[in-house]
């Protein structure tokens, strides 16, 4: 079986990668391995097994480029999410037909996750991404109607994020993910037009969801659900962040999880021992 090795040379850790002691833990080492970046617009038509050496954007690239194909992911991006979830990807959220391996989020902060530079994350590793908090530190009003499972909501949100992991921003606030690791729907509720005095309210069901964790529950201002299907009807288009990439959508958004025919295992194969775990 032929093997290819794409390498995103703009991923914030590409500098740790032991490419050598990748091959060797494969046992692929007359595999081919082609040297992209952010830009580059790669193929692997010719391969039966893709391992993918990047962050959480390339990988979400592969499997938007070759769902079918058998993917290996040795991540050495900057915050690696999708490899926090375990030793291999099983499963993957899908909404409207487009799959993601943890994260697809609009409102709040989620601007963060494909509006840091490549030089920056390079340089600056997951530092990169804080002087983007402020920058991003907004109210949102994003109007949705919200149809999960047996319950509907509807209402203004600042925040809505379907999740697939116990983590996201770095933070490991999901609880339940270990005792459910299916998809997950987190909604923050607006506090109003974006000013200073609605900045401040949003700080406290922010910090109590990500800072402290959280069980899932219905509350005042915010819920975290699991769920098997999600119906989001947008009623403006808004920009989401999909495992670091942006992505437009609009209308109504049918979502679910989706099993892999053929699981993602996640390599580890650093030149130091991985920070990741």
């Amino acid at each position: 079986m032929s093997c290819k090795v794409i390498v995103n040379r703009d991923s914030g850790n590409c500098s740790r990668l032991d490419i050598n002691k990748l091959l060797k833990l494969l046992d692929a080492q007359d595999a081919e391995v082609v040297n992209v970046d952010s830009t580059t617009d790669w193929s692997a038509e010719d391969a039966d097994t893709v391992v993918i050496c990047g962050g959480d954007g390339t990988l979400h690239n592969a499997i938007e480029k070759y769902p079918n194909k058998q993917l290996v992911y040795a991540p050495c991006g900057t915050l690696n999410e999708t490899s926090a979830t375990g030793d291999a990807l099983t499963s993957v959220g899908k909404v409207n037909g487009m799959l993601f391996s943890y994260v697809c989020a609009t409102g709040s902060f989620t601007e963060i996750g494909y509006s840091a530079k490549t030089q920056s994350k390079k340089r600056l590793k997951s530092v990169a991404y804080l002087p983007l908090v402020l920058k991003f530190y907004k109210s949102h009003q994003i109007h949705a109607k919200l149809d999960i499972d047996e319950r509907s909501f509807e209402d203004d949100y600042t925040l809505l994020m379907i999740l697939k992991s116990h983590r996201c921003f770095g933070f490991n606030f999901n609880k339940a993910y270990k005792q459910h690791n299916g998809l997950y729907l987190l909604a923050i509720k607006s506090a109003g037009i974006d000013n200073l005095a609605n900045r401040a309210k949003m700080f406290f069901p922010f910090f109590k969801v990500f800072f402290t964790g959280a069980n899932p529950g219905i509350n005042k201002n915010w819920m975290l659900l699991p769920f098997t299907h999600l119906t989001i009807t947008l009623e403006q288009p808004q920009a989401f962040c999909v495992d670091g990439e942006l992505r437009h959508m609009e209308g109504v958004l049918q979502v679910n999880e989706q099993p892999l025919t053929k699981p993602i295992p996640i390599v580890k194969a650093n030149k130091r021992p991985c920070k990741y775990k």
